[in-house]
């Protein structure tokens, strides 16, 4: 860790204030203690099991009805002040899964947010330094490598050079450099990006601390990446106790004879007089004994509480802490003057024609406060955030115009490409930034980027927007490792938004589903465990959960839900299922007054029609829904004039609104609920199949609230596409014949509309 070292003194003598280093598990506790700083005492208790109070931990954990998992402890990271010279540099290690090079972008995010913040100029950009470590494997086989050194340049994305350290052990886990790529070095893909790449003997740590000095005056003085490519071995097998001499035998007859990089050094230094044997061998006789001297006070080494990796997290609340929250309304007169700041072209801006036709309609929104829709309403959301002082931030593929060409935050001048950004020219006062950003075609290294720059700071608003929702499966590492899990095993929050386009509309299996029943799976509030029914139930419900999934269906609760992510003193990560038709539904409208003064975000919205809601006990049938089909379901009911049909739409999906399907159940209580075995009307209508979507999620949670809140055996019906293995069909025939099955075999509990048509056999999932 020489050159590491002395990469990060030289840097410092040029002017960088903090360092952030990500790096896979071979090597990382060396780096925690030597390079970072992290106690010795602290890294030997936690490998003892002695830095908790273990049994008041687990009490905490179940007074509380949350659990802290942990992990393996090359896993886990640190921040920690360290002295260089007469300056004190912050060093940051992030947290990392056994995924190599799933941090690579991360640790990226997280520089760009402390350059941001520091003021995010090019100096600025000087002051934080990013250090990515790689295995010689993996650089050259992961993709996702490629995808980190594209976003060098990229504007909003640019972090002003990484220095690259590629560990080359010259086996990759336990196969031959010659089977593990197609290329000479494994570092060759630093060539297509122009950037200089050093190669340097491990067994010379003096050539080392050089090489690392250079790459260092390189990024300070050039602001690009370079690659120092540290040509080594592994002495022992892959994880330490496989036999290397299995599948590289003649290599490690070699090895097995090689002297060790310290004996090499030691040797070196005697002979040119340097230092003497004695002391040499004192040196490392002081350093064992300060290994040891460690090793016995880890014994009484604790840390009294569980330790939050933190920076501007100060006064947050961990999910045994008691929480708040602050009311989501905004004046009305204020949302009125962002309002029509969102309309407000610049002097002389030529802009699309089609573009002002819908700033047009968008003026009358805000005069009339009526039908105000689904992209005007994030937009006040965020003007409102951005005038509190809170930093908005969206990336993704298409987020300046947005997918489904709906949102215009930048637009461009059709005769000089001039950009015009509007919430950042609102003229009303101080206000945050607001950046929106189009990103690179990937999403595995750019939402891992928003991940990291979303760790930095809680007071900011941080979306990535997937161009549609299934492609986030390009991304599932870091939903699986990072997202779902971060704060059970490394006590890391963040408040990262997710937005993923969803909705059948005969687009075909990759362009309709966001693969709901994924994020359902990983939820962890429990399907038998019901808080108490309080007040603050939903509050207390989501700030012990991983996160929260939502499919909203109002522009009302999009603007909501947006300032609830940030008014409130806890972070979860907010996954989206958002819309695409709905953008433009004429019914799908808010007015202006429901975001104002004492309105608030629905987990769940009830009946909507007046006279429907007006007379519960005539309700025969109570379909429960998510998302835009209730549109389509409301429309039928309407066109076949049924008054016996409630349609309740849950917003906030996970964690599941116990309180509030309780209300509903007592509300329409002459709704047949079946005997235990035979289903009532009581139904679970989605448009998603059988197997996907939210069904096997929300069943045993209406279950159990009928079971907890009514004492009462209820089976739930279902009503959705059978059980598939494409998410959606690619005919447009065959998606409108499902549809139409589907809302029919809600509403009216059998095949036939009114019109006569019969729905197709087969398409429709068995009732449960």
């Amino acid at each position: 860790m020489s050159g590491v070292d002395a990469a990060i003194v030289k840097a410092v003598e040029m002017g960088v204030t903090e360092v952030v280093i990500g790096m896979p598990h071979r090597g990382r506790l060396n780096v925690l203690t030597n390079v970072v700083g992290k106690s010795m005492s602290q890294m030997f208790a936690e490998f003892k099991g002695s830095h908790y109070d273990f049994d008041k931990l687990m009490e905490r954990m179940e007074e509380s009805d949350w659990a802290f998992s942990g992990d393996v402890k090359y896993h886990l990271g640190t921040s920690h002040k360290r002295q260089f010279g007469d300056k004190l540099v912050n060093v940051t290690l992030e947290c990392n899964p056994s995924h190599l090079e799933t941090v690579n972008c991360v640790t990226l995010g997280r520089t760009r947010a402390k350059q941001y913040y520091a003021g995010n100029t090019k100096e600025q950009h000087k002051q934080v330094l990013p250090i990515i470590f790689h295995g010689d494997a993996s650089f050259a086989g992961q993709g996702v490598v490629y995808e980190t050194m594209q976003l060098a340049h990229v504007k909003e994305f640019d972090v002003g050079g990484t220095i690259h350290v590629i560990v080359n052990n010259q086996v990759g886990f336990t196969t031959d450099p010659i089977d593990d790529r197609s290329t000479m070095y494994c570092c060759d893909l630093g060539k297509g990006f122009n950037v200089p790449i050093f190669h340097v003997n491990a067994d010379d740590p003096v050539a080392c601390a050089r090489v690392f000095e250079l790459a260092a005056e390189w990024r300070q003085t050039f602001g690009t990446d370079v690659v120092v490519d540290v040509i080594c071995y592994r002495r022992f097998g892959h994880n330490e106790t496989q036999n290397p001499d299995y599948t590289q035998p003649l290599l490690y007859k070699v090895i097995n004879k090689h002297p060790r990089a310290e004996t090499i050094l030691a040797d070196k230094l005697v002979a040119s007089g340097v230092a003497t044997k004695e002391e040499l061998e004192a040196i490392k006789g002081g350093i064992w004994q300060h290994h040891e001297e460690q090793f016995v006070a880890a014994e009484t080494w604790n840390e009294g509480d569980v330790d939050w990796v933190a920076t501007r997290w100060e006064g947050f609340a961990k999910p045994f802490n008691p929480s708040e929250a602050d009311p989501t309304a905004v004046d009305l007169d204020l949302l009125k003057k962002i309002g029509h700041k969102l309309c407000e072209l610049p002097e002389g801006f030529n802009a699309h024609n089609g573009l002002k036709r819908q700033l047009k309609a968008k003026k009358e929104m805000i005069d009339t406060g009526k039908d105000v829709d689904w992209a005007t309403a994030e937009a006040l959301a965020y003007g409102s955030l951005l005038l509190e002082g809170t930093h908005v931030r969206i990336t993704g593929q298409d987020v300046q115009s947005g997918t489904f060409a709906h949102r215009h935050s930048v637009i461009r001048d059709q005769k000089t490409m001039a950009e015009h950004t509007f919430l950042n020219n609102m003229g009303l006062g101080k206000q945050e930034q607001y950046v929106a950003r189009n990103s690179i075609l990937a999403e595995y290294a750019v939402l891992a980027f928003e991940l990291g720059y979303s760790y930095e700071d809680p007071h900011a608003l941080n979306i990535w927007e997937a161009q549609f929702g299934d492609f986030c499966n390009t991304a599932q590492v870091m939903i699986d490792q990072f997202i779902s899990a971060g704060e059970s095993k490394w006590l890391q929050q963040t408040g990262l938004v997710m937005l993923l386009p969803h909705g059948y509309e005969g687009q075909g299996a990759e362009h309709s589903s966001c693969r709901l029943e994924r994020f359902l799976q990983m939820s962890d509030d429990d399907e038998d465990d019901i808080p108490e029914f309080a007040k603050d139930f939903g509050r207390n419900q989501i700030q012990k959960a991983n996160w929260q999934v939502l499919n909203v269906t109002t522009p009302a609760n999009v603007f909501h839900m947006f300032r609830r992510q940030l008014h409130r003193n806890f972070r979860k990560p907010l996954i989206v299922a958002s819309t695409k038709s709905l953008f433009r539904h004429k019914m799908c409208k808010s007015d202006l007054a429901e975001m104002g003064p004492g309105s608030h975000f629905y987990r769940l919205i009830g009946e909507r029609d007046a006279e429907i809601a007006a007379n519960p006990d005539q309700v025969e049938r109570l379909v429960f829904c998510s998302g835009k089909i209730y549109y389509e379901l409301a429309a039928a009911r309407e066109a076949m004039g049924l008054k016996n049909v409630a349609i309740v739409s849950v917003e906030q999906i996970a964690p599941f609104p116990f309180d509030r399907a309780l209300e509903q159940f007592k509300i329409f209580k002459n709704v047949p609920q079946g005997d235990g075995v035979t289903p009532g009307n009581v139904i679970w209508c989605q448009e998603e199949p059988k197997n996907m979507g939210c069904w096997f999620y929300v069943k045993p949670r209406m279950v159990t609230t009928f079971r907890e809140g009514l004492d009462a055996d209820v089976v739930i019906r279902y009503v959705g596409r059978r059980a598939a293995a494409s998410p959606a069909t690619g005919y447009a025939k065959m998606h409108v014949a499902e549809q139409e099955s589907v809302v029919n075999e809600a509403l009216l509990g059998e095949g036939p509309d009114p019109s006569g048509k019969h729905r197709p056999t087969g398409l429709l999932g068995h009732q449960t």
